[in-house]
Formats: structure tokens, sequence, C-alpha cells
């Protein structure tokens, strides 16, 4: 049995802070792709109805890692929206982001917050996986929910209330929002585990590194399995704004040639997405029984 790794993510923090192992992983680029795309919506929204909403609260993925709520910043470049993203490793609270709404209230009247899914806001009853890690969507109360929560109790500097919405699994399965730059790297970096699989063995993940230089150029390479499984990184704090409610134009730098510029041809069926499905012909069985993890007793 031969066995190589295959990454992937939307979270993107598999690997190091210093990008040594993988550049991204593939879904990222999608996932961006979305939260670029639901930010210049709720702008409009805002906007439009910020008289009697005045702060509108989004919800990102990321228990541990900002990349996702990072994202939102690819919506606006230029920084003219009033946009606050507070991702896991920004140390703030629901005291310091409750000033900071209020000080963009007092200049701009609205205010839009994407807040990381695993930021600090005390207990949610949060429901937990065999693995230990916290199942937001299951748990009693969302983290958008608490905020917008405490945003109303504490008070805002503007007319109208704080709404808050929860995308949840939408950010890493809508098909429409797809990256092409995302799917022809995932095709490309599985076609080089195949690679790696039939010339090198077990043993090691392919992964996806960038060449140095102001172009974006990648390049297919492996990295030892026991090197990558027991990674995990967070967004660089060179990557956060002076006052953590923002990231820097070198993040910008980073994650915008991964979203793309063209929308994907989403093949269609009745004007309903149409997806592939695998023939179900299997192989003679040569192992003994696997059970998974999750149903072991």
């Amino acid at each position: 049995l031969v066995v190589a790794g295959v990454p992937k993510t939307i979270d993107n923090d598999l690997g190091d802070e210093e990008f040594t192992l993988i550049d991204h992983t593939p879904g990222y680029g999608s996932t961006a792709r979305y939260w670029m795309s639901i930010i210049s919506d709720a702008n409009q929204e805002n906007q439009a109805i910020s008289t009697s909403e005045c702060v509108c609260v989004l919800q990102a993925m990321g228990r541990s890692s900002g990349y996702i709520p990072a994202a939102a910043r690819l919506a606006d470049p230029d920084r003219r929206m009033p946009l606050q993203i507070y991702t896991v490793e920004s140390g703030h609270n629901l005291e310091s982001l409750h000033d900071h709404v209020n000080r963009q209230l007092d200049m701009t009247g609205r205010c839009i917050v994407v807040v990381s899914e695993g930021f600090d806001v005390g207990n949610i009853g949060a429901a937990h996986d065999r693995f230990g890690h916290i199942e937001y969507g299951a748990s009693k109360q969302a983290t958008a929910q608490v905020v917008a929560n405490y945003l109303n109790e504490q008070g805002l500097n503007a007319r109208g209330q704080a709404s808050w919405q929860v995308p949840g699994v939408l950010q890493r399965s809508t098909s429409l929002c797809l990256s092409s730059v995302d799917t022809e790297e995932a095709f490309e970096v599985g076609r080089k585990a195949v690679e790696i699989a039939t010339s090198e063995g077990s043993g090691y993940m392919a992964t996806m590194l960038r060449n140095p230089g102001n172009s974006y150029q990648l390049y297919y390479d492996k990295v030892r399995l026991e090197k990558v499984a027991v990674s995990a990184r967070q967004l660089p704090k060179h990557w956060l704004s002076s006052d953590r409610i923002d990231v820097t134009d070198d993040f910008i730098r980073y994650a915008m040639p991964l979203v793309g510029d063209a929308w994907v041809e989403i093949p269609l069926e009745n004007g309903r997405p149409r997806f592939s499905r695998l023939k179900r012909e299997f192989e003679q069985k040569k192992c003994s029984e696997y059970i998974p993890l999750l149903y072991r007793d």
C-alpha cells in the first residue's frame, strides 16, 4: 500500500508561518473569493439600511487562525469601507471591539465587522467533535451573535442596531464562488501527489511553493509527511495592522493572486448546478476491514 498526502484546508493553517513547507492550501483561494464577494454585497446592504442596522457582524470560519476573516479585506484593498476584522491572533476582546466599533460609528455612522469563529467571547455552550475540536455550528451560541448582543447592550454611537450573520459551511461549499486559480492548482497538486506516489513511494505530501518576485508563480514539490503533519500556522503577526483590526498590504499581495479574475463555468441542469459523481466500481478487496475512528467503540 503506497500513500501520498494531498493538502486541503480552507483555513490555510497547514504549514509554517515562514511558508517554507507550503505557500497556501487548496480551497483557501475559493473561500477567500467567497468572502471578497459577500463583503462587497454586505457593504452595499449596510450602506442602504444603516439607519436601522448600523453594524453588520459576520462570522468567518477559523478555529485558531485568521486567514479566512483576513480575506474580507480583499473586497476593499483601497480601504474605503468601514470594515473591521477581528482574527483570533488580534488579542482583542469584546470590550476593545466595542470601543473600536464606536470610534468607527463616530466617523462613518456604520460599520462592518468580520469576526473569526475562534474569537474569544467567553462561554458559547460549545459542542465538540470526537477529536475535541469545537463544533461552532452545533454550539448553543454563535460568536457573531454574542458580539452583536454585546454591542447592542453596551450601546452604539449611531442610530440603529447591530445584526449578525453566519455563512457557516456555505463559505467552503458555494461553487459559484470557485476561484479559477484555486481549481487549477488543486488539480495540479493532486497530479503531483500521484507522481510522488508512483516514483517516490510513501512518506511524502505534495506541496505548492511560490517563486520569489513580484509576479505570482507557483511550483510543485514534495515535503516529508512527518514535517507537515505536526505543523500548524497562524496569520503572521506582521500581517496585522498596528491596531490589530485590519491586515496589511503584505497580506493583500499574498492573497489577492489566489482568488483569480475569471468566474469558473458551472455546468447547469435545468438552472441548477450539476455535480459530477464517480461511478461506484471497486477493486477486489485485499485488506482487512477498516473501521473509521469515528465509529470505533
